[in-house]
């Protein structure tokens, strides 16, 4: 990650040997310049917590395997009322009711046991006397109806993003 937390250097930036918005070093200079160039050491990392093993483990449970047939549910049943109102969506109350998610749906991007996810990231200030110095995002399981997808049980940590900064590119 970048030292100064502009990007992570993965994907697409994996090959970088410095950040393309700062041009800060991905390297720890100093055991690399010890080194004389052998030593790669990251000068700052993020720590992620793997999402896919979390949402596995709902699958154990009957009464989660089920909470998450909400979204499919609901959305069969707007996609049936859209029928029958010629296209008119009376009241927005929830991600179903949306163009781009319908859209998804009828192109075929979203299927009937896709698991879809939104993501949230917020600063968090660790001491009083500072600004936020460190960045927690967080996975909303959109499957689970409303009235329970914010509840601690099923909001999932997604991971912790050191400062100083807050991150400039996320993607």
């Amino acid at each position: 990650m970048c030292p100064k937390t502009c990007h992570a250097f993965t994907g697409p930036y994996s090959t970088l040997d410095e950040c393309y918005i700062c041009q800060t070093s991905w390297w720890n200079e100093e055991k690399l310049q010890g080194s004389n160039g052998c030593v790669k050491v990251p000068a700052q990392q993020f720590t992620t917590i793997p999402v896919g093993p979390q949402l596995q483990a709902r699958s154990c449970s009957p009464k989660s395997a089920h909470e998450m047939r909400y979204l499919w549910e609901r959305t069969q049943k707007v996609l049936d009322d859209l029928q029958q109102l010629n296209g008119d969506i009376p009241v927005v109350d929830d991600i179903v009711m949306g163009w781009d998610y319908l859209g998804a749906v009828l192109d075929g991007d979203i299927k009937e046991h896709n698991i879809v996810l939104m993501v949230s990231l917020d600063g968090a200030q660790l001491y009083n006397s500072k600004e936020s110095d460190c960045w927690i995002y967080i996975w909303v399981i959109l499957n689970i109806s409303p009235a329970k997808r914010y509840r601690k049980l099923h909001v999932l940590p997604g991971g912790f993003i050191p400062g100083p900064n807050k991150p400039k590119n996320v993607d």
